[in-house]
């Protein structure tokens, strides 16, 4: 599977694209955070997770890289899309970016 950007794109095609990412990114980001809400409720209600516990973690630094690291990756695969040339399952694998 392969996608494409068109080297010539209007720019109501351009703003469809960038809304279609928008909405994509949204539903995907409540998804997250409505499955976090229920396992940190279900940790909660078994007394496994207090409820601050989350908030007030304080990760070490080796963790705390991983995530910048992973971040970082986020970022660019997400806000560079509408700008890439081509875009395929395997560079995203190659490039560490699944």
């Amino acid at each position: 599977m392969s996608y494409s950007v068109k080297e010539t794109s209007s720019y109501k095609e351009d703003i469809d694209a960038l809304m279609r990412i928008n909405t994509e990114l949204m539903s995907e980001l409540w998804i997250l955070r409505d499955r976090v809400k229920v396992l940190e409720k279900i940790l909660e209600e078994k007394k496994i997770l207090d409820p601050m516990c989350v908030d007030d973690y304080v990760p070490d630094e080796t963790f705390s890289n991983n995530l910048e690291i992973e971040r970082d990756k986020f970022v660019r695969r997400i806000a560079g899309s509408p700008w890439a040339k081509d875009i395929n399952l395997e560079t995203l694998i190659k490039n560490g970016q699944r």
